[in-house]
């Protein structure tokens, strides 16, 4: 014990060598560290242990901490808040009709968005009869009338997306005076008549049932509505790939309307504009879907088997049409946006074109861009111009239809590199190829068809003149033979007469 009171301060903290206090300092500001954070001496608490804390503290404290979190959050919210535009004095009143809108919101949608189950089991059945129903109904028909019920849920969360529509995007936007009327038509279409026809089949859907929630006949009421839904939807489809182009231009071009749709986007649970106009598309797709369903839990004796057919039969036929006229829309569109050359383009082949295969950016060896076009009467290349809207003007003469050919041989630097006639591009990746080359063959394969059907028409046009001919020289036979034995028996009677006398 007394030798280690006599060992002494240097002898257990010895000091350091001289250069190490005589070493340059590379930076000419030192780093000042205080003393009093380097402090650990005994009575410090730096070098002291952490009391752990016990688990009601810790949740006490999270607890009470929730509601100086909510209170911050406000603080930053309204700290943080973006500032009005004061140029765009249109929408200075937005914030009282857009509380106005979320209020029409939670009320209407007290009916309407409770669908996070789907279930018509737990939703609609009556809680009185829903033992007695497990019991009578079976399987089949429980999954059918569940599938009644998706239909229904489906109405109603789209008339909530149209309403969201109309209140948050058409109204403000036609009292603003950015669009015209034709504009506004053109984006929005005949919104008012779109709700009332699916508000009537959710009213209809809804008044199929009976006490108990069960729906027995649901064919001839959706065969009686379709009637109605042909004409405005094949307009809406119409006017949807002009929307979306008037879209895009108004947002590059129009500094108020950038505003608004910002405005919107930063209020909770909204979505792009584009989504929304997208929503009635979306839906009239998936009718032969629903109905199918609803069909292949129909048993084979029930009434709704033949009108659900019917339907499905008059929805395709419908998806078909939109299909064509979305089709022909396209075409328009891109025709619109080209600048034709007579030099370029004698046979007026992009004039006289009916479908848009497909369009994009592709690049050529030297890596100069081309947007080029698919027609189904040519191929053309092009280059973009700086103007708004956006136009291009053709670079090269088209190649028609009949001249297209396609080589897809990958060189060592080229994976992504084909050759459309004596033009070589190169796509950004396989995929962008793979949908060119599927294009292009789509192309080819027609023209060779066309061929074929030509050559066999031209073959059906010649054999009826050849058996024409046989039937001519057959006929004419047949008469030379008649008058031959005709003569023949004259001369047997001449001799019997003169052999007789």
């Amino acid at each position: 014990m007394g030798d280690d009171c006599n060992v002494t301060i240097k002898e257990t903290f010895q000091e350091p060598r001289k250069r190490f206090w005589l070493r340059s300092r590379k930076r000419p500001k030192s780093d000042v560290v205080s003393v009093n954070s380097m402090d650990v001496s005994i009575e410090s608490d730096a070098g002291k242990k952490k009391k752990r804390r016990r688990i009601t503290e810790v949740a006490s404290s999270i607890f009470s901490s929730s509601t100086l979190s909510v209170k911050v959050g406000n603080t930053l919210h309204r700290s943080f808040s973006i500032q009005q535009n004061t140029d765009d004095l249109s929408f200075i009143d937005e914030d009282a009709h857009t509380n106005i809108i979320r209020k029409k919101r939670r009320t209407s949608s007290e009916g309407t968005n409770n669908f996070t189950l789907r279930s018509w089991l737990l939703d609609i059945a009556n809680a009185n009869v829903r033992d007695t129903l497990n019991s009578t109904l079976g399987r089949r028909e429980v999954k059918r009338q569940e599938a009644i019920y998706e239909l229904c849920c489906g109405e109603n969360l789209l008339l909530d997306e149209l309403t969201v529509l109309r209140d948050f995007y058409y109204e403000p936007l036609v009292s603003s005076n950015i669009f015209s009327s034709e504009e506004v038509f053109t984006l929005f279409g005949d919104l008012t008549n779109l709700i009332e026809i699916h508000s009537n089949l959710r009213d209809e859907l809804i008044s199929l049932r009976d006490c108990s929630g069960f729906t027995d006949n649901i064919g001839p009421t959706i065969l009686n509505w379709l009637p109605h839904l042909t004409k405005p939807y094949l307009e809406r489809c119409r006017t949807q790939i002009w929307a979306r182009h008037l879209l895009e231009e108004k947002k590059a071009t129009n500094k108020r309307f950038q505003a608004f749709l910002k405005r919107r986007l930063e209020s909770p649970h909204s979505l792009d504009l584009w989504t929304y106009l997208d929503v009635p598309r979306s839906r009239i797709v998936k009718y032969p879907l629903l109905i199918r369903e609803i069909l292949k839990h129909t048993p084979a004796d029930h009434s709704d088997q033949i009108p659900l057919k019917e339907t499905i039969d008059k929805l395709t036929e419908l998806l078909q049409n939109i299909d064509k006229i979305m089709g022909e829309a396209e075409c328009k569109l891109a025709q619109t946006k080209i600048n034709v050359k007579d030099e370029y383009d004698p046979l007026e082949c992009i004039k006289n074109a009916a479908e848009l295969i497909t369009e994009g950016q592709l690049k050529d060896v030297r890596g100069m861009k081309f947007h080029c076009f698919l027609f189904d009467t040519c191929f053309a290349m092009t280059r973009p111009t700086r103007r708004i809207p956006k136009k291009y003007n053709l670079s090269s003469p088209v190649i028609p239809r009949e001249e297209i050919s396609l080589c897809t041989e990958q060189n060592n630097y080229m994976d992504f590199g084909f050759k459309i006639g004596d033009y070589f591009f190169m796509s950004e990746d396989k995929h962008g190829k793979r949908h060119w080359t599927d294009a292009l063959n789509k192309i080819i394969t027609a023209v060779h068809a066309n061929e074929n059907n030509e050559k066999e028409n031209k073959r059906n046009l010649t054999v009826p003149v050849s058996n024409r001919s046989i039937r001519k020289s057959g006929n004419s036979t047949y008469e030379n033979f008649t008058l031959s034995l005709k003569k023949n028996v004259l001369k047997q009677k001449h001799n019997s007469i003169s052999f007789d006398k």
